[in-house]
């Protein structure tokens, strides 16, 4: 799930703000459907609070990122391109419009260097501490890439 760029100045719109409650009803029903015992609510607002900490002190540009909250591709469909699909179709909308673009990753093998092949760049480490038992998540960024013709035109 990609959620699209707004400026930093800008207040949380309604359809993000309902978007994400949506996100979050719905990763807990696929935990339930797919017997991970359900959505650990307390690191959930642990890692909310993390996540806000690493974006404000990461997120300068005042026009925004697009920022990949979640991408999952089945056991059952992985290695058939579905992924790259997933983030190639935003990556291509982001440079089209030079916007820059953020995700974070819950594992740095192999998320980390897959993320890096599509042009993001580790720029932070987060930690997530429930009481001693701590998860580290990746803060990645990506610029855009600006095409040969785009180049062409501002030169």
């Amino acid at each position: 799930m990609w959620l699209p760029p707004t400026q930093a100045d800008a207040p949380q719109s309604w359809s993000l703000y309902l978007s994400s409650w949506w996100l979050y009803l719905n990763q807990i029903r696929m935990n339930l459907i797919y017997g991970r015992g359900g959505l650990n609510v307390k690191r959930y607002w642990l890692w909310k609070e993390a996540q806000a900490a690493a974006q404000a002190e990461l997120w300068k540009d005042p026009e925004g990122y697009y920022f990949c909250n979640i991408v999952t591709v089945l056991p059952e469909a992985q290695g058939k391109g579905v992924g790259r699909a997933l983030m190639e179709e935003v990556l291509a909308m982001a440079d089209q419009e030079g916007k820059k673009c953020y995700l974070e990753s819950s594992r740095r093998e192999p998320n980390v260097p897959i993320y890096e092949r599509f042009g993001f760049q580790l720029v932070r480490n987060m930690v997530c501490d429930d009481d001693g038992d701590a998860i580290m998540l990746y803060c990645m960024m990506r610029e855009p890439k600006i095409s040969e013709e785009a180049a062409n035109r501002s030169a």
